[in-house]
């Protein structure tokens, strides 16, 4: 199991949401739901976390598509405008035969 490896940076204006989606796939490419979570994380343009693995939603009963929307603050300080930092784990299993998977991404607000 693993996520689909997006790495881009897309820019968002003070106060939007920030549609956050992954695709979890299998060895051969195809798409699948993992049997435990898939968990998000947030961090902001100075390094301090906004969201700590907060449970990413089943997108429309669909087989391994899974969304997060982060609204961005209306009068962001200047310390919240550049680049904010994401990561997504998807856990598979649990114990020591767990698969946990990560993907990494980032986003700018100006």
């Amino acid at each position: 199991m693993a996520l689909e490896n997006v790495e881009f940076i897309s820019l968002f204006p003070n106060d939007s949401t920030v549609w956050i989606i992954v695709f979890v796939k299998d060895k051969d490419g195809e798409l699948v739901d993992p049997t435990n979570s898939i968990l998000l994380s947030l961090w902001d343009p100075a390094g301090v976390i906004q969201v700590e693995d907060a449970e990413m939603t089943k997108y429309e009963s669909e087989t391994g598509i899974y969304n997060y929307f982060y609204h961005t603050g209306e009068d962001a300080e200047p310390m919240d405008k550049g680049e904010w930092t994401g990561k997504v784990k998807v856990i598979d299993g649990s114990g020591e035969s767990a698969i946990v998977s990560s993907s990494s991404f980032s986003f700018r607000v100006e």
